[in-house]
C-alpha cells in the first residue's frame, strides 16, 4: 500500500474522489471512453477549484489577521463579545452539523409539499435521501480524519510514486489475457491472478488513488500523458490534464427522480439494443429534475436492465413505476443547444385524437384537439412531433404532443395519392383507355349566386369551378387588440334561404353604427341617383382594369352592367368609424382576407332537417323538402370547404336568438382581443 501513502495538500478534493468509491462501482461497470466528456469534466473541476481557492484564502485564513491575532498592538480598545472567536481552535474547514443540516432539509422537503410545490419538494427528498446514504457518512468520516491530519502535518506522508496505477493495471490484465488465452503452463496462474485483478473493488481502489494523486500533485502529474497505440505507449508532453482520465462521472450517472401517478414526461426510442430518451416533455418530471436529457441511454431503472427491451416494455415497466426512481444512465455528448425558438400561437385545421394516431411516440402525452382550436406551441425542436399546450390550458404544467405542421402534411398528402391510386385502380375502363389521371369531382349544377343588388356574383380570386384539394394544417395567428379607429367588417356567409338577408337588415336599422359598402357600377347614371351614396359610376374599361388588379371583393354583369364591391368601398366605411357589413360568397373571402381590412366571418348554418322544416312551418313560409335538403347540402359543402375562415358559425333555427348572438360577438369584437392571422399583424 506504498502507493497510497501519499502527502494530502488539498484535502477537499481527495475527500470527493473516496465520496464517489461507491458510484465508481457501478460507473466502471459502463465506461467509456469519451475525450468530449473527460473535457467538459476538466473544466468543472477548474471551476470549483477556483472556488474552493478563492475560500481557503478569505478573510478567515488570512495570514496577517492571524498574525495581529498572536501578536496584538499595545492599545486600548473596544472589544465587541459577538465577534470573540469561540474557545474551540479555528480550522481551516468548519463543517456544518450533520443532523442540522438533515433536519432542515426535512422541514423544507415539508413546507414545500405543504404550498403545492411537489417537484421542489421531490428534489429536496433526493437531496435528503443522498445525504443520509451510508456511503456519504463513511466519506464525512474520512475527510474528518484527513482534515485532522493535514492540521498536525503527519511527517510520514511522503509524495506520491504514480499516478497511472491504473494504466499499470490495465498492462499486468492485458499481459495476463495473453498468457490466459495461449494455453500454455503458466495460463491457469495467469486466469486466477487475471480473476483477482480484474475485480471491481481493486480497480476502484487504483482509480480513487489516481484521482487523488492527480488532484493533489498536479505537477507530476502533467509531465505527460500515455497514449496507447497497438503494440506501445507514447508520451504527450503538451497534455496538461486538471484531473484524472479515468473519470466515469460524465460517463455514467446515477439520478433519483421522484415520479407521481403522472406520465414522466419523457419519451423512449430503440438504437440497436440500447433504449434512447427520444425527447424530453416541457413541464413534466423528466425536465423540472434537469437530470434526463435528450441522447441519453437508460441503463438501469430500479434495478432493472434496460438494454434490449423494446418501446412497448420500457413504457409499461415506467408506467407501473412510482415514487422515488433510481436511474443508470449513460449522458450522450451534447452538442450545442440550439436556439430557444419563440412561443409559436396557431390555429388547427383539423381534428386530432392521439388515441388514433398510430405514429405518436406516446400516446399519454398526446393532446387532442379540433378545428378551429388555438394552440400555444413551446417547442419545435423534434421535426415531427411538437410540444403545446391549448387556449386556456396554459396553467398546465406537462405540455402534451402533437404532430408537427410537416409530418402531418406529408401524411395527409400520402393519404391524398393512395385515395387518387385506389380510385384509379376502380374506375372501370372504356373503350380500352389506360388513363388513370384523377379528375376533379364535378359539382352539380344550381343557382349561380347573386348578390344583395341581384346581379351574379363571380368572384375576383377565381371562376366558380371546383378548386384543387388543400392540406389544411395550422395558420399561425396573433394577438390582435381592437382599435377603436378601425372597426372589423363583419361577412356573413352561408347558403341561400337561410336568413342572412334578414340578419343584414336587422343590424342596419342601427345606422349609426353599421353601414354598407356602396358599390360599383359601369352602366350610366340615372337622374335620381346621387354618385358615391348609391353607386360608384365608373367605365366598363375602368371596371374591367379594376378587376384585372383586383380591386373587387367580388363582382358580375347584368344587362351588359357591370356591377361590383371593391377593397376601397369597404375600406371608406371602416374610415368613417362604422362597421361595414357584407354578405358575400365564401370565394369572395380570399381577396378580403388578404387585404388590411381583418374581416370577422360568420357562418350562417341551417339546423338540422327537422328543426328547419319547423322553422318554415313556424314562420308560415312555403317550402319543397329537396329544398330544405338542397340548403344542408350547400351549407355542408360550403363549412367542408371553407369551413377554416369561418371564426363563428350561428346555427339559425330561431332569427331573434341569432341575432342576439350576433350582436353579442359584435359587441365582444370592440372590447376583447382576438387572434387572427399573423399576417394580419403586419398591417397594423
Amino acid at each position: 500500500m506504498q502507493m497510497l501513502n501519499v502527502n494530502l495538500l488539498d484535502t477537499s478534493r481527495c475527500c470527493s474522489a473516496v465520496d464517489r468509491l461507491k458510484h465508481l462501482c457501478l460507473c466502471r461497470k459502463y465506461q467509456g471512453d469519451n475525450e468530449e466528456q473527460l473535457r467538459q469534466r476538466k473544466e468543472a473541476e477548474e471551476r470549483i477549484a477556483a472556488q474552493n481557492e478563492f475560500l481557503r484564502t478569505s478573510l478567515r485564513g488570512s495570514h496577517k489577521l492571524q498574525a495581529l491575532e498572536s501578536n496584538p498592538p499595545n492599545t486600548t480598545s473596544f472589544v465587541n463579545e459577538a465577534y470573540e472567536e469561540d474557545d474551540e481552535p479555528s480550522h481551516l474547514y468548519q463543517l456544518v452539523d450533520y443532523q442540522e443540516v438533515c433536519a432542515a432539509l426535512s422541514r423544507v422537503q415539508k413546507a414545500l409539499g405543504s404550498i403545492g410545490e411537489s417537484g421542489l419538494a421531490a428534489r429536496v427528498a433526493g437531496a435528503a435521501n443522498a445525504l443520509t446514504s451510508p456511503g456519504l457518512r463513511t466519506a464525512l468520516t474520512t475527510r474528518s480524519a484527513v482534515l485532522t491530519a493535514v492540521r498536525h502535518k503527519r511527517p510520514a506522508l511522503t509524495p506520491p510514486q504514480t499516478q497511472r496505477a491504473t494504466d499499470r493495471l490495465k498492462d499486468c490484465i492485458d499481459v495476463l489475457g495473453s498468457h490466459t488465452a495461449s494455453g500454455g503452463e503458466t495460463s491457469g496462474v495467469a486466469a486466477e491472478l487475471l480473476s483477482i485483478l480484474g475485480g471491481l473493488e481493486l480497480e476502484n481502489l487504483l482509480q480513487a488513488h489516481d484521482q487523488a494523486a492527480a488532484l493533489l500533485d498536479p505537477s507530476c502529474f502533467a509531465r505527460g500523458k500515455r497514449n496507447k497505440t497497438a503494440n506501445h505507449v507514447t508520451e504527450n508532453d503538451n497534455f496538461q490534464p486538471t484531473n484524472s482520465p479515468d473519470d466515469t462521472s460524465d460517463t455514467i450517472k446515477i439520478i433519483k427522480i421522484e415520479k407521481t401517478n403522472e406520465p414522466l414526461g419523457a419519451t423512449v426510442r430503440n438504437e440497436g439494443e440500447a433504449v434512447i430518451i427520444g425527447r424530453i416533455v416541457r413541464g413534466g418530471a423528466a425536465e423540472k429534475s434537469g437530470l434526463l436529457h435528450e441522447g441519453d441511454e437508460l441503463l438501469e431503472v430500479n434495478g432493472v436492465s434496460m438494454r434490449g427491451k423494446s418501446v412497448h416494455e420500457v413504457c409499461q415497466l415506467l408506467g407501473g413505476l412510482a415514487g422515488t426512481l433510481s436511474v443508470v444512465l449513460a449522458p450522450r455528448a451534447r452538442p450545442r443547444p440550439p436556439p430557444a425558438h419563440r412561443v409559436l400561437h396557431v390555429r388547427a385545421h383539423f381534428d386530432y385524437d392521439p388515441e388514433d394516431d398510430v405514429y405518436i411516440p406516446c400516446r399519454e402525452l398526446g393532446i387532442s384537439f379540433q378545428k378551429g382550436d388555438v394552440l400555444h406551441v413551446i417547442s419545435r425542436e423534434d421535426p415531427n412531433w411538437w410540444q403545446a399546450f391549448r387556449e386556456g390550458e396554459e396553467d398546465q404544467t406537462l405540455a402534451g404532443l402533437i404532430p408537427s405542421q410537416a409530418f402531418q402534411h406529408q401524411r395527409e398528402s400520402m393519404k391524398l395519392t393512395l385515395a387518387g391510386e385506389v380510385a384509379a385502380r376502380d374506375k372501370p375502363r372504356k373503350g380500352g383507355t389506360l388513363l388513370c389521371a384523377k379528375k376533379p369531382p364535378r359539382k352539380k349544377k344550381g343557382k349561380k349566386a347573386t348578390s344583395e343588388a341581384g346581379y351574379p356574383v363571380y368572384s375576383t380570386s377565381g371562376g366558380d369551378e371546383y378548386e384543387q384539394e388543400e392540406i389544411l394544417t395550422y395558420e399561425e395567428v396573433g394577438l390582435y387588440y381592437p382599435r377603436a379607429s378601425h372597426k372589423r367588417p363583419i361577412v356573413l356567409i352561408g347558403p341561400p334561404n337561410i336568413g342572412r338577408h334578414e340578419l343584414r337588415q336587422r343590424l342596419m336599422e342601427d345606422t349609426a353604427r353599421f353601414a354598407a359598402a356602396v358599390p360599383h357600377t359601369s352602366r350610366p347614371r340615372k337622374d335620381h341617383e346621387v354618385p358615391g351614396q348609391d353607386y360608384h359610376f365608373i367605365s366598363r374599361t375602368q371596371f374591367e382594369s379594376d378587376i384585372l388588379n383586383r380591386k373587387f371583393v367580388e363582382h358580375g354583369e347584368y344587362e351588359k352592367a357591370y356591377y361590383g364591391t371593391s377593397l376601397e368601398a369597404i375600406r371608406e366605411v371602416v374610415n368613417s368609424g362604422k362597421i361595414c357589413v357584407l354578405n358575400l360568397h365564401p370565394q369572395s373571402l380570399k381577396i378580403l382576407r388578404g387585404s388590411d381590412l381583418k374581416p370577422y366571418t360568420v357562418f350562417v348554418a341551417p339546423p338540422s332537417l327537422e328543426k328547419l322544416r319547423q322553422k318554415k312551418i313556424r314562420n308560415g313560409e312555403a317550402y319543397k323538402e329537396e329544398e330544405l335538403k338542397e340548403i344542408i347540402a350547400t351549407a355542408r359543402d360550403m363549412e367542408l370547404r371553407w369551413g377554416h375562415l369561418f371564426d363563428m358559425i350561428i346555427i339559425n333555427n330561431d332569427t331573434q336568438r341569432a341575432y342576439q348572438q350576433l350582436v353579442n360577438e359584435i359587441n365582444s369584437l370592440e372590447r376583447e382581443p382576438q387572434w387572427v392571422p399573423a399576417h394580419w399583424l403586419k398591417h397594423t
